[in-house]
C-alpha cells in the first residue's frame, strides 16, 4: 500500500484513538469531517492508485456504519462499486451499487438513487443485459427529471441513446442524443459533450453516414484531449481514436485504420486495459478481414475472444462470433463457420439484438447455400429480410437523421443571424455615444475659451486697480470726496472676481465630468474580471483626463483582445484623441474579428487620418497615437502582436524557448527567468514620413504561467531618484523580473509603490499605464 495512504489512515483513524478521544468524548462533527476526508482521498486515488483507493473506501464504509452516517456510507459503497466496475468485476460492482441504492432509498436521497441506478444500467449494458439496462436508465431519468438535475438528465439520456443504438432503435437513439447535446451545451458540460459526440459518431457509423460519423468522432477527440490536459484521464482519447480507426476501415482506408487502431492498442497495453485490448483486437480482425489477410484476421479475433473469456466480458460477442465465422468461410471450413454463426445467432436472440440477429441469419443463409442446404438457406434469408425490415431500413433512418440535423443547423443559422443583428444594434449605439462625447468635449472647449477670456479681463481689471490706487495716493482729498464712486468700482471688481471664480469652478467640473465619461468608456473591473486569467491595470493620468487608454474585449471568435494606447499630448487634448482611438478600435474589432493586430493598426491609422482630415503636413504628423495590440486564443495560447512605437514584454519561468515568428525579439535572462520583448514598429497611428508602410505582426506561443505586459512610455519616462533622471527601460525590465512570482494584484501594488517612491516630490511628466495578464 502507498505510504501516503498509511499516513492518512494513521492521522484520521489510529491517532485519535491513542489520544484518548473515545467515542463518548469525540465530537461528531470531527468524525464526520474525517469520514469526508477519507472518502475524498479514495476518489482522488481512483485512477492513480486503485488498490489504495479501495482500501480507503472500505475504511470509510466501516467507520460510517459505526458512526451511523448513512449518507457517507452510501457514497462509499458507490465509490467501491465504481472501482470494481473499472476492474471489470461487474458482479461485485453490481452488489455495491445495489447496497448504495438501498441506503439512498432508506434516507430518501434522490441524488444517490439516480447515481446508483445509472451505474447499475452501465453494468448490465456491459454484460449485454440491454433490457435490464434500459429499465435502470429509465428509473434514473424519472428521478433526475423530478429533481431537475440537468447534468444527470443529460448523462442518462446518453446512456439510453447508446442502448437504443445497439438494439437497432435508431430514431429513439438520435432523439435522446440531440436532447442530451442541447443540455450539455446549455450548462457547458465539456465531458458530456465529448461522450455524446462519440455516441452520435457510433450511431452514424452503424448507418453508414461516414462523413457525419467522422465529424463527430473528431469533435469528441478534441473535447477529450482538453479533458486529458486538465485531469490526466486518457480513456476518452483512446475510445475516440479507436472509433476513428473503425470509420477509416469502413471508408476503405486500411492504412489509416491500422495506424489509429494500433495506436490505441499500444496505449491499452501500457495501461493494462484488458477490456480495451479486446475491443482493439476485434477492430484489427475486421480490418485484416476486409483487406483479405485472413491469417492476421483470425489471429486477432481469436485473441479478442480469449481476452473476453478471461475477464467475463460479453460485450460485442455477437459480431465477434460472426466475424470468426466469416474468416472460417474464407478458409472453406464451413462446419466451423456454422458453429460460430450459430453462437452469434444464439447470443443475439438471447439479448434481442435486432441488427446482429439480421446479420447472423444472413451469414447462416450463406453457409447453408455453400453446403447445398438450399431450403435452410432460403428460410434463414427470409428471417434476415424480416429482421432487416423491422429496423425500418437504414435508408429511412438516414433520411430521418438528415432531417433532424438539417433542422438543427437551420436553427443555429437563425441564432447566428440574430446575434449579428444584436451586434449591429450595439455598434449603432456606440456611434450615438461617440457623437455625444464629441459634442460634450466641444462644449468643454468653448467653456475653456470663455474662462481664458475671463482671465485676461481679470488681468486688465487688476492693472486698472493699480492705476487707481496710485491716483488715490496722489489725490487723497479728492478720493475722499469721491468715496461713493470708488465703492461702486470696488463692488464691480468684486463681482468680476466672483464671476471668474465661478467660471473656473465650472470648467473644472466639466473636465472632471469628462474624466468620468472617459472612465466609463474604458473597461472596468467587471470587464477585467471576465478574462479567463488573473490581471491588473495600473492607470494614472497626469491630469484629470488622460491621453492613455486601454481596451479589453472577448471577440465573437472566442479570442481575447488586449490593447494599450498613448495619444499625442495629455489632459484635454490627449483625452480627445483617446476617445477617438477607443471608438475606432471598438468599431474595427466589432466589424471583423478575423483581423490580425497588424491589420487592426493599419485600419486604425487609415480611420484616424480620415477622421482628423490629415494631409501629411508637419502639424498632421504630430497628431496621432502609439498603440500595442495583443490577440490571444485561450484554447491554444497562441498570441498575435503588433505595435505602433509601443512594445510588449513576456516574462516566463525557465529557458524553454519562445517559438517566435518575430523580427529580432530582444531576450533578457535573469535567475532562471526569460524576458521576451516584442518591439513595435517605429511609426505611429497617423501620418508619418514612412507613408503607409504596413505594420509587422508577431506570433508567439504563450505558456501557462507567463506574464504578459503592455504599457505606455509614461512609466519609464518619469523623472526622479537622487539624480532626477528618467526611470528608463532597463530598470523597468529588472522590476518585472523581481515581481514575476507575485500574483497580478500584488504586482500592481509594487509597480505603484516603486514609481511613487522614485518620483518623490517631482511632478508627474506624463500619463502612466501598465496592463499585466497572468496566462493560466
Amino acid at each position: 500500500m502507498d505510504l501516503r495512504i498509511k499516513i492518512i489512515t494513521f492521522i484520521l483513524i489510529i491517532l485519535p484513538a491513542f489520544s484518548g478521544l473515545s467515542s463518548e468524548y469525540q465530537n461528531k462533527e470531527d468524525i464526520d469531517s474525517r469520514l469526508e476526508i477519507l472518502l475524498r482521498k479514495s476518489i482522488e486515488y481512483t485512477e492513480s492508485n486503485p488498490d489504495s483507493s479501495t482500501f480507503l473506501a472500505l475504511q470509510t464504509i466501516t467507520l460510517a456504519i459505526e458512526d451511523n452516517n448513512t449518507l457517507v456510507a452510501l457514497k462509499a459503497y458507490h465509490q467501491l462499486g465504481y472501482l470494481y466496475y473499472g476492474q471489470n468485476k461487474f458482479d461485485e460492482a453490481a452488489n455495491q451499487f445495489n447496497i448504495s441504492l438501498k441506503l439512498a432509498q432508506g434516507i430518501s436521497n434522490t441524488e444517490g438513487q439516480a447515481l446508483a441506478l445509472n451505474r447499475l444500467g452501465n453494468v448490465n449494458q456491459l454484460k449485454t443485459n440491454y433490457l435490464k439496462a434500459l429499465d435502470y436508465y429509465l428509473q434514473a431519468l424519472e428521478i433526475n427529471k423530478q429533481s431537475n438535475h440537468q447534468a444527470e438528465i443529460a448523462r442518462t439520456l446518453v446512456n439510453l441513446a447508446n442502448v437504443y443504438s445497439v438494439i437497432g432503435q435508431y430514431q429513439r437513439s438520435i432523439e435522446h442524443f440531440l436532447e442530451a447535446m442541447d443540455i450539455h451545451e446549455s450548462i457547458g458540460e465539456k465531458e458530456g459533450l465529448a461522450w455524446t459526440s462519440l455516441g452520435i459518431a457510433r450511431l452514424f457509423k452503424r448507418l453508414d453516414l461516414l462523413d457525419r460519423s467522422m465529424q463527430y468522432a473528431q469533435s469528441a477527440l478534441e473535447y477529450y484531449k482538453e479533458i486529458e490536459l486538465q485531469t490526466g484521464k486518457s480513456v476518452g482519447v483512446t475510445l475516440s481514436l479507436n472509433e476513428i480507426g473503425g470509420i477509416y476501415n469502413k471508408l476503405g482506408n486500411y492504412e489509416k485504420a491500422l495506424e489509429y487502431t494500433q495506436m490505441v492498442l499500444d496505449i491499452n497495453n501500457r495501461t493494462g486495459n484488458v477490456h480495451g485490448q479486446a475491443a482493439n483486437h476485434i477492430s484489427l480482425g475486421i480490418i485484416f478481414l476486409d483487406k483479405g489477410n485472413y491469417d492476421l484476421a483470425r489471429k486477432n479475433l481469436v485473441e479478442a475472444l480469449s481476452l473476453k473469456n478471461e475477464i467475463g466480458d460479453s460485450l460485442d460477442l455477437a459480431p465477434l462470433f460472426r466475424y470468426l465465422g466469416q474468416v472460417e468461410m474464407q478458409y472453406g471450413n464451413t462446419k466451423k463457420a456454422y458453429e460460430y454463426f450459430s453462437q452469434s445467432l444464439s447470443f443475439a436472440q438471447k439479448h434481442r439484438l435486432i441488427p446482429d440477429l439480421s446479420e447472423a441469419y444472413l451469414s447462416l443463409s450463406l453457409v447453408f447455400n455453400k453446403t447445398g442446404q438450399f431450403q435452410k438457406s432460403l428460410d434463414a434469408y427470409k428471417n434476415y429480410s424480416s429482421y432487416k425490415d423491422s429496423l425500418n431500413s437504414s435508408d429511412i433512418a438516414r433520411l430521418e437523421m438528415q432531417y433532424e440535423f438539417e433542422k438543427r443547423e437551420k436553427e443555429q443559422e437563425l441564432l447566428a443571424r440574430q446575434r449579428e443583428a444584436l451586434q449591429e444594434a450595439r455598434l449603432e449605439r456606440q456611434r450615438v455615444v461617440l457623437i455625444f462625447f464629441v459634442v460634450a468635449f466641444l462644449l468643454a472647449g468653448l467653456l475653456a475659451a470663455f474662462i481664458f477670456y475671463g482671465y485676461r479681463e481679470k488681468k486688465r481689471i487688476n492693472q486698472l486697480l493699480v492705476e487707481q490706487n496710485n491716483e488715490i495716493t496722489r489725490q487723497k482729498q479728492e478720493i475722499e470726496s469721491q468715496k461713493e464712486e470708488i465703492e461702486q468700482q470696488r463692488d464691480f471688481v468684486t463681482r468680476q472676481r466672483d464671476q471668474i471664480a465661478e467660471q473656473q469652478r465650472l470648467i473644472t467640473d466639466s473636465i472632471t465630468y469628462a474624466s468620468r465619461i472617459q472612465n466609463a468608456v474604458l473597461p472596468g473591473e467587471v470587464s477585467m474580471e471576465s478574462l479567463p486569467w488573473e490581471s491588473f491595470v495600473f492607470y494614472k493620468p497626469k491630469n484629470i483626463v488622460s491621453g492613455d487608454f486601454y481596451w479589453v474585449s472577448e471577440l465573437s471568435n472566442g479570442k481575447i483582445m488586449l490593447a494599450v494606447g498613448d495619444c499625442t499630448g495629455h489632459g484635454v487634448p490627449g483625452a480627445f484623441m483617446s476617445m477617438l482611438g477607443i471608438t475606432l478600435l471598438r468599431e474595427i474589432a466589432g466589424k471583423d474579428d478575423n483581423l490580425l493586430p497588424a491589420d487592426m493598426l493599419m485600419k486604425l491609422r487609415q480611420m484616424v487620418i480620415l477622421s482628423l482630415n490629415q494631409q501629411g503636413g508637419k502639424v498632421d504628423q504630430a497628431d496621432g497615437m502609439d498603440m500595442a495590440i495583443a490577440l490571444i486564443d485561450p484554447k491554444t495560447l497562441v498570441m498575435d502582436f503588433a505595435g505602433a512605437y509601443l512594445s510588449a514584454m513576456i516574462v516566463r519561468d525557465g529557458e524553454t524557448g519562445y517559438d517566435l515568428e518575430s523580427a529580432n525579439p530582444r531576450v533578457t535572462k535573469s535567475d532562471g527567468l526569460s524576458l521576451i520583448e516584442l518591439r513595435g514598429d517605429k511609426m505611429p497611428i497617423g501620418h508619418h514620413i514612412s507613408g503607409a508602410s504596413p505594420f509587422s505582426n508577431h506570433i508567439v506561443q504563450l505558456s501557462k504561467g507567463d506574464m504578459l505586459y503592455l504599457f505606455s512610455d509614461g512609466y519609464v519616462d518619469q523623472f526622479g531618484g537622487e539624480k532626477n533622471i528618467k526611470f528608463l527601460l532597463n530598470n523597468f525590465r529588472r522590476l518585472l523580473f523581481s515581481i514575476f512570482s507575485q500574483n497580478p494584484s500584488k504586482q500592481k501594488d509594487i509597480l505603484v509603490n516603486t514609481i511613487e517612491e522614485y518620483k518623490g516630490d517631482k511632478k508627474q511628466v506624463d500619463d502612466m499605464l501598465v496592463l499585466g495578464v497572468r496566462i493560466g
